[in-house]
């Protein structure tokens, strides 16, 4: 048995916030299993957030019938990682869900260790909800994770995206367009302490992973501040509220986008996109921005618009020169006559081509982007 394993059971747990959450999370699975069906699968580390969420999810599973699917991503990048994947999985299995270990062999070239574990464990995901047919993948993040988000993200001067945090559905960005699917995060209003407490009432093991510990990564020294703004007292509460203020803003930006996208005839050209440019020009600034973003994002492989200064510079230019050309992020926006045209540049020398797009991929990428996600999911 691995020695970070964590464990204490309680013979008659006192009810707690997370008994108390569990009928508002069995209604949300139950709203999502009508939404997008089953099976549904459950991103698995074996720590204790997705453990709480794995035995949570198979209470709701035993009563409804709904099949559950648990897979563990072994990045290998731990001497024991690949022995936690399997514990994991035995506690799944235990609860009465089926699982597997998919083991990730590639390492990444170059760039950041934590990027390439983020990318390469959603799209491992990504393809095991395509074999099995799963268009929700349901992962633990929790209230303690919206708050260090919100924080990190205003470290960084994020705009009012970043604000948000994040959403409690949203595209899974590393998934392939031909199969797209979701991300499901039932646990984002409930604590890690109450999870864990639960869990410890329940009897059930977790696992402690050290890398949690390492202040080597940004998201870990992002934790110990938002640990050390608890000590001092800080209301964590009004950063959630923030968050939850900005998603509300952010969606009501989103809606007049799209309308502004239909409004200019948005349709998709065998190049890319095209759009009546004098409608488009004539809009509020803020939603013309934020549609360049949506429009560049959508022809490519990126996994995020373009970032809100360079958009910004965009967006002047189109503006004072409607008559020329503009380029960013692989993606020229021409005028054509009282059209404008988005379609990928030119490959410059030691860029990799992207294929060409049909018209399905880039509006499930449109619309994935904008947090209108569903109808592309589901059809």
């Amino acid at each position: 048995m691995p020695d970070h394993l964590v464990a204490n059971g309680a013979e008659h747990p006192a009810p707690g916030p997370i008994d108390q959450a569990l009928p508002q999370f069995f209604a949300k699975l139950d709203q999502w299993q009508k939404e997008f069906g089953s099976p549904m699968l459950i991103g698995l580390s074996g720590g204790g957030d997705s453990m709480a969420l794995c035995r949570m999810a198979s209470h709701w599973a035993k009563v409804t019938g709904a099949t559950l699917h648990a897979a563990s991503i072994d990045h290998g990048l731990r001497p024991n990682s690949a022995a936690d994947s399997a514990q994991a999985i035995a506690w799944a299995r235990a609860l009465g869900l089926s699982g597997e270990v998919v083991r990730l062999d590639e390492r990444p070239a170059h760039g950041g260790l934590q990027a390439w574990a983020r990318q390469a464990r959603y799209q491992a995901l990504a393809s095991v909800s395509r074999r099995l047919g799963a268009k929700l993948i349901l992962v633990g993040h929790t209230w303690d994770d919206q708050v260090e988000t919100v924080c990190w993200r205003l470290a960084r001067q994020s705009g009012l995206d970043g604000l948000a945090g994040m959403a409690e559905v949203a595209i899974n960005p590393f998934a392939q367009l031909e199969a797209p699917n979701l991300l499901g995060r039932p646990l984002l209003g409930l604590k890690r302490a109450d999870l864990r407490a639960w869990l410890m009432g329940e009897g059930q093991e977790w696992l402690e992973d050290e890398s949690n510990q390492n202040l080597d990564f940004a998201r870990i020294r992002t934790r110990k501040l938002v640990q050390d703004m608890a000590a001092q007292k800080v209301d964590l509460e009004r950063i959630v509220r923030l968050a939850a203020i900005a998603d509300a803003l952010r969606s009501a930006q989103e809606r007049a986008t799209l309308d502004l996208l239909k409004r200019c005839s948005l349709t998709p050209v065998e190049a890319g996109w095209q759009l009546k440019a004098t409608a488009f020009r004539e809009a509020e600034p803020v939603l013309i921005e934020r549609a360049l973003g949506w429009l560049i994002y959508s022809l490519t492989q990126a996994d995020r618009p373009p970032e809100a200064e360079k958009l910004g510079r965009l967006l002047e230019g189109v503006l004072a020169f409607p008559s020329q050309r503009r380029t960013l992020g692989g993606v020229s926006i021409a005028p054509k006559h009282d059209e404008l045209l988005f379609s990928l540049a030119p490959i410059r020398r030691g860029q990799v081509a992207v294929g060409s797009r049909r018209p399905q991929n880039q509006y499930a990428r449109l619309f994935g982007i904008s947090r209108q996600p569903h109808e592309f999911v589901t059809q």
